[in-house]
């Protein structure tokens, strides 16, 4: 019953387009790659212009757990959601109850008056259109929102002092919508990224508490720094895929090609190709350390060790991660050309028709070769790469 109402209300919201644009999570054709990419787009062209770029990153106390009842309902019914169906809705939400059992001890049931139900199949879409109007208390066309259900963060490009102001009062804006909206940010979880050679490092406060600036945040999975080069991503999913492949050989007996193939391809290779559009390395430093992991996988396989690296991948019917990074390239560019992606694509790619005003068929769609770029941050971010 619950997936049948869920899959009605999301396509409902997406047929009126009521969720914001900004918002990644849960939604079809958006994803962890699609924020990042949208968000390193942003930093890495303002950086390109010579212009810094500050990011504040929030938390929110308990997100999921506080939402009350009574304003989620009428958020829905602001959404179009009437009749029956908001009166299912506040059903579902009426006689809830909760309580913790920790060895065969039972607490006592309490009453549940608030969240979005964890665990429950439709909780993360009512999360989406709760936090759905958190965009209209930052109403400066400059600062850029990105959302992926309750992980928000927004920045804007620092020019003026006037920026650093806009940027504090849109802080505000968000803090008094948590409240009002019965939720709270955690002052000592929120973070600001300055990124940018000349930033002026401005101080924001929230709650009257300064909040800590930070070198390096994981953000959706991937180590961004503020010199949005890859180096700190590459050097900690590296780690954790070796630490992985040891646990399997010391865990496996079996030493075949097919075992040892399998098991990396499901343990060890997602850790190293995890979002690799939006950290996709240049320095060949970073590419060997990252190579390395796959050449000690396939010596694991009985009889092949001393074989060269390129006759153990043939043996294994592998090929370079290198490769495969370029594959992953190729898939997302593939996608967001061609619209399986809701995000717009004009925002990565410029084609001929953009500058030539061509409409001819065929010919409209094709890229053009990328502008030319100060940074390498921004010669080698994905809209660029060639």
């Amino acid at each position: 019953m619950e997936s049948i109402i869920k899959d009605t209300l999301v396509d409902h919201l997406l047929q009126n387009d009521l969720i914001r644009h900004s918002q990644h999570g849960f939604m079809m054709g958006r994803s962890c790659v699609t924020n990042l990419l949208e968000y390193m787009d942003k930093v890495t062209s303002a950086l390109d212009a010579g212009d810094p770029y500050d990011v504040i990153m929030i938390d929110f106390r308990r997100a999921f757990d506080v939402v009350p009842f009574r304003r989620l309902l009428q958020k829905l019914q602001a959404h179009g959601i009437v009749g029956d169906l908001l009166g299912w809705f506040d059903d579902w939400t009426t006689g809830r109850k909760q309580r913790v059992v920790i060895n065969g001890q039972n607490s006592e049931w309490a009453d549940v008056i608030s969240s979005v139900v964890q665990g429950s199949v439709i909780g993360p879409v009512l999360f989406l259109v709760f936090i759905n109007d958190i965009d209209f208390v930052i109403d400066e066309e400059e600062t850029n929102v990105f959302k992926y259900a309750d992980d928000s963060k927004f920045g804007r490009r620092i020019r003026t002092s006037r920026d650093t102001e806009v940027l504090q009062a849109n802080l505000n804006n968000v803090e008094h919508w948590a409240t009002n909206n019965g939720m709270s940010l955690h002052p000592q979880k929120t973070i600001v990224m300055h990124f940018g050679y000349n930033n002026p490092n401005h101080q924001y406060t929230l709650s009257g508490s300064i909040i800590s600036p930070v070198q390096c945040a994981k953000d959706l999975g991937v180590l961004i720094n503020v010199q949005c080069t890859p180096g700190d991503h590459v050097i900690a999913i590296t780690n954790k895929a070796n630490c992985v492949l040891a646990q399997l050989r010391r865990s496996t007996v079996s030493r075949s090609c097919e075992m040892v193939t399998s098991l990396y391809k499901m343990y060890v290779r997602p850790i190293v190709e995890s979002s690799v559009q939006v950290w996709n390395p240049w320095l060949r430093r970073d590419i060997d350390h990252i190579e390395k992991i796959q050449r000690r996988a396939t010596k694991l396989v009985s009889g092949i060790g001393s074989k060269p690296y390129d006759e153990r991948l043939k043996i294994c019917k592998l090929t370079t991660l290198e490769e495969r990074r370029l594959r992953g390239d190729l898939l997302e560019c593939f996608k967001i050309r061609n619209n399986f992606t809701n995000v717009e694509k004009c925002d990565f790619f410029l084609f001929t028709r953009d500058r030539h005003q061509i409409h001819t068929r065929g010919v409209a769609e094709d890229l053009l070769v990328p502008q030319v770029t100060r940074l390498d941050i921004r010669k080698h971010f994905f809209s660029n790469r060639k």
